[in-house]
């Protein structure tokens, strides 16, 4: 045999062993599993916050009518505090509980006591906007991925809501002070236009969401961080 045949075997049999060396890595290639982290029965717990216009609307009319001796005075807003789960009955169905808690306060103020010569009284108003809703929810679109999930979904939230308004003196008798005494109790909503949760199987079912809707929840975009079990 001369060397070029030589040569020609060699590198053919070279050739031979390489693709036959890919082909068995090729086959040993399993795809990875995509999660469904929002399948049947799972849970997720969350807790955020968004936006409530009208407590502005709340706090300029306690400014107005309430403290007008004292146009310094701020108004200062808790925007909502939102905590709630949704069990999934379905695999694009879900059920849960939402509560809601959001507060309008005024800075403290001090004012003379005309019946105590020499004494004063310090007080501030408050506001607070409460909520307890049911929520029922449909998963429309899922995005699965091998280490997490995305599910948006749309729905409606139905229950109660409770505005509280007080007068709090916390220095003195109070002579003087405008009461503000106020407590409604009514029907409330909350409509999910729609909204998307993303969870992690790395961190344990940990992860975002981000709700755009409005109610007497939040009005707008409410955002926050979830748990999925």
């Amino acid at each position: 045999m001369n060397i070029k045949n030589y040569l020609f075997l060699s590198l053919l049999f070279i050739r031979f062993l390489s693709l036959n060396a890919q082909s068995t890595q090729e086959a040993q290639i399993i795809p990875l599993e995509k999660k469904d982290l929002f399948k049947k029965d799972a849970i997720t717990f969350y807790m955020g916050s968004g936006n409530m216009p009208i407590l502005d609307t709340l706090g300029d009319a306690v400014k107005k009518n309430l403290l007008s001796n004292f146009p310094e005075a701020k108004m200062n807003v808790s925007n909502p505090f939102i905590i709630g789960y949704q069990y999934h009955i379905r695999d694009k169905f879900s059920i849960g509980m939402v509560y809601c808690s959001s507060s309008v306060t005024s800075d403290k103020k001090i004012i003379p006591d005309f019946q105590n010569v020499g004494q004063s009284s310090e007080f501030y108003y408050n506001l607070a906007l409460t909520s307890l809703m049911t929520s029922v929810d449909v998963f429309w679109k899922k995005i699965k991925r091998p280490k997490s999930t995305f599910a948006f979904h749309s729905g409606l939230s139905l229950g109660i809501f409770n505005l509280n308004g007080s007068r709090e003196i916390t220095k003195g008798s109070g002579n003087g002070v405008e009461d503000l005494n106020l407590n409604v109790t009514s029907r409330a909503f909350q409509l999910t236009v729609v909204g998307v949760k993303h969870s992690m199987d790395a961190l344990k079912g940990f992860g975002w969401f981000a709700n755009l809707g409005l109610g007497f929840n939040s009005i707008g975009l409410t955002t926050g961080i979830n748990w999925t079990l």
